[in-house]
């Protein structure tokens, strides 16, 4: 008896654990077509046709339900633009379960002639980005790139339109995940060309990880541009008019049968007038130098923008890439130059110069990509192929009279320069497991750069122009980059994620001088390493710590040796000897979401060595000179902070601050400058019903320091309203820019071993715009993604227009 009760007592024991014991069950859900993951479908799990339990795919089509007695189950998924999908039923008994990969299909909607409104923040972060979503953005249209950028926190973006992220202008900017050699020329002249109505977002990596070029060492700024991934045709045109500014564009796409056709153009017409006091003293020996120059500048300029991309889906599994970007623009600013200089209290010289310097160019760049994707889901193989080349005419000429308006001097310049750019890249994505990938690639990017410059004038004030071969010179410069990288991932769902990486890049550089100057040649390795750790905690929160290796290579900016001479007492030039910087970064990432409130922290530090520099120098004739040196250390570390909210239904608000404190040390040059650094921004929309919309922006950026002085601080603001017509496939948009200020003024210092000079600067920038815009067409069917090519290599030149 005692035995068999001992029996029943051991059965019903084990047949509660079994009762009692949970399985896993997990799967992957992935596009039919392309075999890419689905991301954030709802998955439930069913049992006799009713929903035991629900959850969502991660960004790599990964579902999972960890407690699941066992039973008969069957498992439904659905998506929008997707058929739901429900799978074959199956049990759990005794261990977990592994559906593998379900497809789902996409469904075919026809939509009619509608306007699709997404509702997206204006703000979002991503594990390792911030993405500005400016298509959401009615502040914005009528202007160019420089305007949307203003709008990020963390991106400061000065009056002439040169960029800073996190207090350094080290960055690199893309377009569409791709190189431009307009970029490589000039960030600022490239981002005035961009209308910021083909603009859809903007993304700001701070911490890239080593399938990214080594350079960049603030970060990398991708500017998206608009283009259909939906099946069917659609398009907009957008006539706009401002004060300043004229930016009529259009785009257009198709797609149909594997076949996607985008067409973006647009023509920027732009004035501006801008007035400045420059006030420099200086010794040479015994003498006393002070000089006072007031200079008024007008710029004009017409510049054209346009790409066409071409995407085939040969199949479900392969699929070629197009496409071509070409740019032209010329650009004039015209100079009256009054000068006057006294040497121990008499007067020593005066002149007045009226001059004009012109900046014409054109360039365009095209690729070639293939992408082949494999059955199991995420493995893809990439190649990518790019060339790219411009050609750019940059001239002045000079007249030069005394008191009496005689002309007593002329002098005229030319640079003519080419830039070349071939790319092959190859990426393979092979997935190890549901949660783990391993990522790797090599490319090869070929440069050259052609610089031919001459100068001519006539001592006499006659239109005798002499050659002066002294300051002739062609200069031929070839780089070459060789790379290739490895970068691990693991992202489970409520453990610490890894994003390891390992990078090699080795440069080879050649540089020839056609007067005789001495030709050079180097080459040098560099390993970059990258490390970054995430997890999603508990009611919506993120965290990041991440730290990266980066370089900068010097571009055509930097390394052109012809010295602009336009404005006679103050010149500057490149330098083709410039060494790469090499950057420690850092950084630590907080984010929360409260209801509609979201609110992300990020801390950062970033130090840099053989930090490049511009340099000035006044020699014994009063002539600065403005020339790049590795002559520094930089270092700086601060906080970003930034907001979304919706105070109500209708009244959204997004501000930041980023506060950092940067350090410049030259030991070659015995000299320290530091301070603390600010950016204020702050974003208000509010919709008033019946299709009216109204928005304030605005921003102050706190004076920044160089190695040595500081540029003054500044502010800008703007209000805007819109009204939606035409059953909302048109907007009308009215805006005024500074209405209560006519300029943006601010103060420049700057100090050497023998001089001390002050900028007084007004940019006159009140000025109202006029937004119109009309979309049209029908789409239907669901997108499909694919990879560019990225050359985020190189330290990109500041604005000349």
């Amino acid at each position: 008896m005692k035995r068999l009760l001992l029996t029943l007592v051991a059965v019903a024991t084990s047949f509660g654990l079994t009762l009692a014991q949970t399985f896993k069950v997990s799967g992957i859900l992935a596009d039919s077509a392309t075999a890419k993951p689905a991301e954030f479908a709802t998955v439930a799990l069913m049992q006799g046709g009713k929903i035991v339990e629900g959850t969502t795919t991660d960004a790599k089509g990964v579902f999972e339900f960890g407690k699941v007695s066992p039973g008969h189950y069957a498992v439904q998924a659905s998506l929008i633009g997707y058929t739901t999908k429900n799978s074959e039923s199956f049990t759990v008994k005794s261990k977990d379960v592994d559906l593998g990969s379900i497809n789902i299909a996409a469904s075919v909607q026809n939509l009619k002639e509608v306007t699709v409104s997404e509702q997206k923040a204006l703000f979002e972060e991503r594990s390792d980005r911030m993405v500005y979503n400016a298509e959401k953005d009615i502040s914005i249209r009528g202007g160019d790139a420089t305007d949307v950028l203003k709008k990020i926190p963390s991106i400061a973006v000065d009056i002439e339109g040169n960029v800073q992220l996190r207090g350094s202008g080290n960055i690199k900017v893309l377009i569409n995940n791709k190189p431009s050699s307009v970029v490589a020329r000039s960030i600022s002249d490239a981002l005035k060309q961009i209308p910021a109505d083909i603009i859809k977002q903007v993304e700001v990596i701070t911490s890239p990880s080593a399938k990214y070029d080594a350079e960049g060492t603030a970060g990398i700024i991708n500017i998206i541009t608009k283009k259909n991934t939906l099946k069917g045709t659609n398009g907009s045109v957008s006539p706009n008019f401002g004060q300043w500014n004229n930016w009529p564009n259009a785009t257009i796409n198709h797609r149909n049968k594997g076949i996607s056709l985008t067409g973006n153009a647009g023509f920027s017409n732009w004035r501006n007038k801008r007035l400045m006091d420059q006030v420099r003293s200086s010794t040479n020996g015994d003498t006393l130098s002070l000089q006072n120059q007031e200079q008024w500048i007008k710029g004009s300029g017409k510049n054209f923008w346009g790409s066409f991309n071409a995407d085939w889906d040969v199949d479900s599994l392969n699929r070629i890439g197009a496409g071509i970007n070409y740019y032209n623009g010329k650009n004039t600013n015209g100079f009256d130059i009054d000068f006057e200089e006294t040497r121990n209290g008499m007067l020593s010289e005066y002149f007045r110069r009226y001059m004009s310097r012109t900046y014409d160019w054109s360039g365009a760049t095209i690729n070639l990509d293939y992408t082949r994707l494999f059955k199991k889901p995420k493995r893809e193989l990439n190649f990518l192929s790019m060339y790219s080349f411009e050609g750019e005419d940059s001239d002045y000429w000079a007249n030069v009279q005394n008191r009496e308006a005689q002309i007593f001097y002329r002098e005229k310049s030319y640079n003519i320069s080419n830039n070349k750019e071939a790319t092959f890249q190859l990426d393979f994505t092979n997935p190890i497991d549901s949660i783990s990938t391993l990522e790797m690639g090599a490319k090869s990017i070929f440069r050259q750069i052609l610089s031919d410059y001459r100068l001519a004038s006539a001592p006499d004030g006659s239109t005798n122009f002499q050659d002066v071969p002294e300051q002739a010179n062609v200069f031929d410069y070839n780089q070459q980059v060789a790379a290739a990288y490895v970068v691990y991932s693991r992202t489970p769902k409520k453990r610490w994620g890894i994003n390891l990486g390992a990078r090699y890049e080795h440069t080879f550089i050649n540089a020839n001088f056609l007067n005789g100057t001495r030709p050079f040649s180097n080459n040098y390795g560099n390993f970059i390493p990258s490390v970054s750790l995430s997890r999603t905690l508990p009611k919506n929160q993120q965290i990041r710590i991440s730290y990266s290796q980066r370089i900068q290579r010097p571009q055509f900016y930097y390394l052109n040796p012809y010295v602009n001479q336009s404005d006679s007492k103050n010149q500057y030039g490149g330098n083709p000897y410039l060494r790469p910087e090499l950057t420690h970064s850092a950084e630590a990432n907080y984010s929360i979401s409260i209801g509609q409130t979201s609110i992300n922290a990020s801390f950062f530090l970033r130090k840099t060595k053989n930090a490049i520099e511009n340099i000035s120098s006044v020699d014994s004739a009063g002539v600065l000179k403005q020339i790049f040196q590795n002559v520094a250390e930089n270092v700086a570390y601060g906080v970003n902070l930034s907001a979304n909210t919706k105070i109500v239904k209708q009244w959204t608000v997004n501000g930041s601050l980023n506060l950092f404190y940067n350090v410049l040390e030259s030991v070659e040059l015995k000299t320290r400058n530091a301070d603390w650094m600010y950016r204020l921004n702050l974003n208000s929309t509010v919709d008033l019903g019946k299709g009216y919309k109204a928005q304030f922006f605005g921003f102050y950026n706190s004076p920044r320091v160089n190695i040595q002085g500081r540029y003054g601080g500044f502010g800008f603001y703007n209000i805007v309203f819109q009204k939606e017509v035409l059953k909302k496939k048109g907007t009308i948009g009215v805006g005024y820019d500074n209405p209560f200020n006519r300029t943006v003024s601010w103060r420049n210092d700057f100090v050497g071993p023998n001089f001390v000079q002050v900028q007084h600067v007004s940019m006159y920038r009140r000025g109202w715009r006029i937004n119109l815009k009309y979309e049209f067409g029908k789409m239907n069917g669901s997108p499909r993604q694919k990879k560019r090519i990225s050359n985020d290599d190189k330290k990109a030149g500041e604005g000349n227009i």
